[in-house]
């Protein structure tokens, strides 16, 4: 018995759950939306996990999932990691059936879906002029460190309308991470149906019209 529990409870630690919206039967994608408690700011998304039910969409550390998602009328599409301990995802690619692989760097990903930037301390001893210039090195530093180390990598603007547009005409997304983040459960397969088209429907985006 003392096992099992011990089993039961390495398994919710790497199991995570979202809050769902439009998770009905023979549904894969569903929605998620989160809102800042300080400024307000709603992020919604369209994704998968390992289940859904009426309330929660079920996710595995280690695991990787696609989404689609928006924030103050910006769009991204891109791959998150699952799981209660999420990981970086590093760079990742995506290909909607036989279309052109597209591969997407921590670097395009939005700053606000990278986890809290680092504080960061400048020397003292120094003029004005080196201080200020100290101070904008280390906040690039800590920039480009903050999205290396995100859940999430996504791409924004053409690039992401242009990958959604194949996602709405398509069948299937695969997907996998590469280069240091790279896990043994790296790749995966979805299907895309018309759980996805009433999804993003759910989030403001109309399917037709990208």
């Amino acid at each position: 018995m003392k096992n099992l529990a011990l089993l039961i409870i390495a398994a919710s630690l790497l199991t995570g759950c979202q809050s769902a919206m439009h998770a009905g039967a023979g549904s894969v994608w569903a929605v998620t939306k989160n809102q800042d408690q300080f400024t307000d700011v709603e992020t919604k998304m369209v994704t998968v996990g390992e289940g859904l039910s009426d309330s929660f969409i079920f996710t595995r550390s280690l695991n990787y999932y696609p989404f689609v998602g928006t924030q103050d009328g910006e769009l991204f599409v891109g791959i998150r990691s699952g799981g209660s301990y999420r990981i970086p995802t590093g760079t990742v690619q995506i290909r909607i059936d036989a279309n052109k692989t597209w591969t997407i760097s921590p670097d395009e990903t939005p700053i606000y879906l990278a986890p809290t930037t680092l504080p960061t301390t400048t020397p003292t001893d120094l003029d004005e002029k080196t201080a200020t210039n100290v101070a904008m090195i280390q906040a690039e530093a800590m920039k480009n460190m903050t999205k290396a180390m995100s859940p999430y990598t996504a791409a924004t603007g053409e690039k992401a309308k242009n990958i959604l547009r194949e996602m709405v005409a398509g069948k299937t997304i695969k997907y996998r991470t590469v280069g240091m983040n790279q896990a043994a459960s790296s790749t995966g397969e979805v299907h895309i149906n018309d759980s996805f088209l009433e999804s993003l429907k759910a989030i403001g985006i109309d399917p037709e019209n990208i």
